[in-house]
């Protein structure tokens, strides 16, 4: 993102006080924690054309849907009772979506950034976005809203033998959100979950001991289907490359044979050798 530095360039600012359920076992602020701190802004932000267009029956009836999101830590930072401050705006607007650009700012440092992108929908898919939610999707645009639109997951990652490892998540019911699905944030936590049960796999017990070391610190997630409670589930993990300090996790969640969703993921590297397995 090209804001980096200058939160007087989102139309929209919140504080947010960090809780203690929001760090890490190293003591700082966790990626996952991060999703839920951004969507806070998010949903405080206000459509007023688009609400009065809702309220008055002249759009709908119409989904929400939550389809990918992008969550970035840029800096380790965090303390119980500390406040941050998010700036939000719009990134990129669509026919059928829009996105959402996010920058969060400790002591006036910007320590993580994050996406998040919409689609309105009905039963028979998304739906034009009405001129009105355009204008005031307009009007909270960031300098740097014609940025290229993600791009879509190769067809493979829905495939469970793309990936060479699983690790089986259940469902719980404190996961499920008002639209009684799991919620998106969890799902980043099942990923957290695949890739602690991957490392100390590799690594041995040492990787418990170790494990906020073994987090990312980088996801990228496309959600494809509902994820429901009760349910039992794989994450498929692929190790889709490395370097002297990160690795590359590709990931994806099934429901047996049919995927609801896939995920990139960046994480510190630790003792892996190049081939994804322990030295030796």
């Amino acid at each position: 993102m090209t804001i980096d530095g200058q939160p007087s360039a989102f139309p929209d600012h919140r504080q947010v006080v960090q809780r203690f359920g929001d760090l890490a076992p190293d003591g700082t602020t966790s990626t996952v924690a991060l999703a839920r701190l951004f969507e806070y802004p998010r949903v405080l932000l206000r459509f007023s054309r688009f609400e009065k267009l809702v309220a008055d029956g002249g759009f709908g009836p119409f989904h929400i849907l939550f389809v990918g999101q992008r969550v970035e830590r840029r800096a380790a930072f965090g303390a119980t009772g500390a406040t941050v401050r998010i700036g939000t705006g719009i990134r990129t607007i669509g026919r059928t979506s829009y996105t959402y650009g996010q920058g969060m700012f400790a002591d006036g440092q910007l320590v993580a950034t994050a996406d998040a992108t919409i689609v309105l929908a009905d039963r028979s898919g998304p739906l034009a976005l009405p001129d009105v939610l355009l204008a005031d999707l307009e009007e909270l645009r960031l300098p740097e809203s014609g940025a290229a639109a993600a791009a879509k997951p190769d067809p493979r990652r829905r495939e469970r033998d793309h990936y060479p490892a699983t690790s089986a998540v259940r469902a719980r019911v404190g996961d499920v959100d008002l639209n009684r699905h799991v919620n998106y944030i969890a799902q980043l936590g099942f990923y957290d979950e695949a890739i602690a049960s991957h490392a100390q796999g590799l690594l041995g017990d040492s990787a418990v001991k170790k494990l906020p070391r073994y987090l990312p610190w980088r996801y990228e997630a496309n959600y494809l289907g509902e994820v429901l409670y009760p349910g039992n589930y794989d994450i498929g993990i692929a190790v889709g490359g490395h370097d002297e300090h990160t690795v590359h996790y590709e990931l994806g969640l099934f429901d047996g044979g049919r995927c609801l969703g896939t995920a990139d993921a960046a994480a510190p590297r630790g003792a892996l050798s190049p081939a994804g397995r322990p030295p030796g």
